[in-house]
């Protein structure tokens, strides 16, 4: 199973699958609902709401137009259906998941599973997988089938994918697909406590979202440049973000929660510090993009920091272009 191209072309898909229509979306629970409480950072995308989605177009389209070697949306979900016998267009919700966010950030190490829902024939889908790895494992899991492969590069355990029902899937490391499967047949609880509350918060609205357990103390004290202090950052625990459109225009919202109002205090002065320090690229669309981001305490509750962005896709396609191709 090549389990690094299986991640890449499921996320791949569900960001571009507001420019290739996608399809209402099933009933029931949502994948949410089968993440696990041991979950310690969250990633959702609303395939739904992108449906046709004017801004997120612009920006996908504005990408591909300027460098023609990145495949656009048509060729790339074109290799996902050769590849998964699933098309772009019947993926309706994707969510990621990570049980362990401190190795998430390298590959060869991470606990990371995919859970998708669409409508789509999970069994052709494995019938997919299977034909391009022809050592797939059938193992039996609390009664529901799991196929894994030889691949070892995810948390040293083999990479696996499980029908969930139809139209669900899960896809990851072996550990986090039996996670999965406990939750979504009630052996183990779901997502809760304060990650979860920050998920609904997050995702209210948002066609991407995601939130995690921040590990501040691990980040405070790496030099930034610009003589930024980042020991604020211990004391930070929980960040999630949000990304929405309304027609042309793209908002962004970034919440840090802080142990206290004065801690917020002091992050969003160094926030707001760094953002005039970094305001000087000698870009000016990118210098004028970076002025639209500001960082207030929320005034509901002062422990949090909101870092927030409104701006028009195309400026968004612009200063996304300056910092890949500039």
């Amino acid at each position: 199973m090549r389990h690094r191209r299986t991640l890449a072309a499921l996320l791949i898909v569900v960001v571009t699958a507001g420019c290739m229509g996608a399809v209402p979306g099933l009933g029931g629970a949502g994948p949410i609902d089968q993440t696990p409480d041991s979950a310690e950072a969250v990633f959702h995308v609303d395939a739904d709401g992108l449906e046709g989605d004017p801004a997120t177009t612009t920006i996908v389209e504005s990408l591909s137009e300027e460098n023609p070697s990145v495949e656009g949306p048509e060729e790339v979900g074109s290799d996902f259906e050769d590849e998964f016998n699933v098309a772009p267009g019947d993926v309706s919700e994707v969510l990621v998941f990570t049980e362990d966010v401190e190795t998430a950030g390298g590959y060869g190490e991470q606990s990371v599973g995919l859970i998708v829902h669409g409508e789509f024939d999970s069994e052709e889908v494995i019938d997919g997988i299977r034909n391009q790895s022809t050592d797939l494992e059938e193992v039996e899991y609390n009664d529901h089938t799991l196929y894994a492969g030889p691949d070892q590069s995810l948390a040293g355990d083999t990479a696996a994918v499980a029908v969930l029902d139809d139209g669900q899937i899960v896809i990851g490391d072996r550990a986090s697909v039996e996670s999965v499967v406990d939750t979504t047949t009630g052996d183990a609880d779901a997502l809760s406590g304060d990650l979860r509350d920050e998920y609904d918060a997050a995702t209210d609205g948002a066609l991407v979202a995601g939130v995690t357990e921040f590990p501040g103390e691990e980040l405070s004290g790496q030099s930034v440049g610009a003589g930024i202090d980042t020991s604020v950052l211990e004391s930070v625990t929980l960040a999630s973000y949000g990304y929405r459109t309304d027609d042309q225009t793209v908002s962004t919202e970034l919440r840090l929660h802080t142990e206290s109002a004065s801690d917020a205090q002091d992050l969003r002065d160094v926030i707001a510090g760094a953002l005039v320090a970094a305001g000087d690229t000698g870009y000016e669309d990118l210098d004028a993009e970076l002025d639209e981001i500001e960082a207030e305490q929320d005034s509901d509750d002062e422990s949090i920091v909101v870092v927030g962005y409104e701006g028009n896709a195309e400026d968004v396609a612009g200063v996304i272009e300056t910092f890949l191709y500039a």
